[in-house]
């Protein structure tokens, strides 16, 4: 430079802001490198389908018997056998208790007896009228003694009508000596043993309940009998078509179905339920009187509604909704109303239409208009 500033010639000043420029102009130059565009997320999709949605309702019942009876003894007695093994079957007609009729044997003899001597004293009565009423005939006796002889006629047959009533009596009192099941049923443990004493304030010797058919009984409420009493209607049925199923105490759904038998006509004041009783046929004693069992009550002709799986559905603040796969390999959030939980999934009441297709898998990071690389499900991403 000093050389330059002696032949009087002066050094060139460069600019910061002209070599920026510069700089930038270059790089405007060069050819710009492509940003690689990442690919559409992979989801799976499912096709929605129609399934029969029942809607059932539940509630908690207890079997009762249609039929229970005590057994009480109407005369006095000693038990001189028990014939029947406790816990056991028995048939209307079988002999339980037997008593000993040695008292009622003696009072039907005597009655018997009495009977036997009224007859006899009816048909002398009889003979005497007869030969009075011949005697008139003739004139041979006065009219005062033919009515004194139908007079007596008739107090000897009051006297057999009274004996034959004792007689009756009497054969009736005897066979109360032997207690008989009253219906079919099972019996339970037996409350008095051979050799007691026992008679109408013994209390219950035994008791017999009916086991087949039983029924169930459970409370609805006031809502749900408005309901009942609309399909009644709309059907133009006694019975609306439903369906009644038990879920036993161990949690296994009993093989038979019921049938309801009878509904309430009052609503209870203190529970704002009303009664309902329906009945199970019970050959094989599964059901027992007392039992606590679930009722289940669905129509027979369920509805058909969309079924979306488990998996699609999200759920935020504002409640469900799922992701809908529309046209070029689009999604949209759309909001849906579940009902019932099936076995595969939801039913939706609103929202979605059976053939439309939705994302069970994948949905993290999907957004509205989002492009998507779809797999149907099973087939793989």
């Amino acid at each position: 430079m000093a050389t330059m500033q002696r032949r009087g010639l002066a050094a060139p000043r460069i600019c910061a802001g002209a070599v920026v420029v510069v700089l930038l102009n270059l790089a405007l130059a060069l050819p710009a490198t492509a940003q690689p565009t990442p690919p559409p997320p992979a989801v799976v999709v499912a096709e929605v389908v129609a399934e029969p949605v029942s809607r059932p309702a539940e509630f908690v019942g207890r079997m009762e018997a249609i039929r229970s009876l005590d057994l009480r003894a109407r005369v006095q007695g000693f038990v001189t056998e028990v014939p029947f093994e406790e816990g056991s079957a028995v048939r209307r007609g079988d002999p339980l208790f037997l008593l000993d009729p040695s008292q009622h044997e003696a009072e039907l003899a005597s009655a018997e007896a009495q009977l036997s001597r009224a007859q006899a004293t009816a048909e002398e009565a009889q003979r005497s009228l007869g030969r009075s009423t011949e005697l008139r005939r003739t004139n041979t006796v006065p009219q005062a003694r033919v009515d004194e002889a139908q007079a007596i006629y008739d107090g000897a047959r009051a006297d057999v009508l009274a004996a034959e009533a004792a007689v009756r009596l009497a054969r009736l009192t005897l066979s109360y000596t032997r207690i008989e099941a009253p219906i079919d049923g099972r019996i339970g443990r037996a409350n008095f043993s051979t050799g007691a004493l026992v008679g109408p304030d013994s209390g219950a010797l035994a008791r017999v309940v009916q086991l087949q058919p039983l029924r169930v009984v459970f409370s609805v409420t006031e809502g749900m009998i408005v309901d009942f009493r609309e399909a009644q209607r709309r059907e133009g049925a006694a019975v609306p078509d439903m369906t009644l199923r038990l879920r036993l105490p161990n949690g296994s759904l009993y093989d038979r179905p019921g049938r309801f038998d009878f509904l309430d006509s009052e609503v209870a004041s203190n529970t704002g339920t009303v009664a309902v009783r329906a009945i199970f046929d019970n050959p094989d004693e599964i059901l027992l009187p007392g039992q606590f069992v679930t009722v289940i009550v669905a129509a027979r002709a369920p509805e058909m509604r969309p079924l979306v799986p488990f998996s699609a559905v999200q759920r935020d603040r504002e409640g469900a909704f799922v992701f809908v796969l529309g046209e070029n390999d689009t999604v949209a959030r759309r909001r849906i109303e579940t009902g019932a939980r099936l076995a595969r999934g939801w039913s939706v009441t609103s929202g979605l239409a059976a053939g439309e297709t939705v994302v069970v898998q994948g949905t993290q990071r999907l957004r509205d208009g989002l492009a998507v690389r779809p797999a149907r499900q099973g087939e793989g991403a």
